[in-house]
């Protein structure tokens, strides 16, 4: 599995277009794949403003996965690249 690292705290946004692009957000218990045993926990269908707690880095070092806090403390992991930084 790729390292996650906790981060500062800080906003980001899952926009209309992106959520359009998939029907919808998932959000997953871990950052890993349903194949390795990851859960879908919630399926955000409007855009949201998220505070991004936790990023997992590829092996190239990119940001692949972000642990959010939405909706009053849910938390749950999605694509980095579906967040638009604030």
């Amino acid at each position: 599995m790729n390292k996650t690292i906790k981060v500062e705290p800080h906003k980001a946004f899952i926009s209309e277009d992106i959520i359009s692009m998939g029907n919808g957000m998932l959000v997953w218990s871990e950052p890993k794949s349903a194949v390795e045993g990851a859960q879908v926990i919630d399926k955000i269908r409007e855009p949201i403003e998220v505070t991004v707690l936790e990023v997992q880095k590829d092996s190239y070092l990119r940001p692949e996965r972000a642990r959010i806090s939405y909706n009053g403390g849910r938390e749950g992991w999605v694509l980095y690249a579906a967040l638009i930084k604030k």
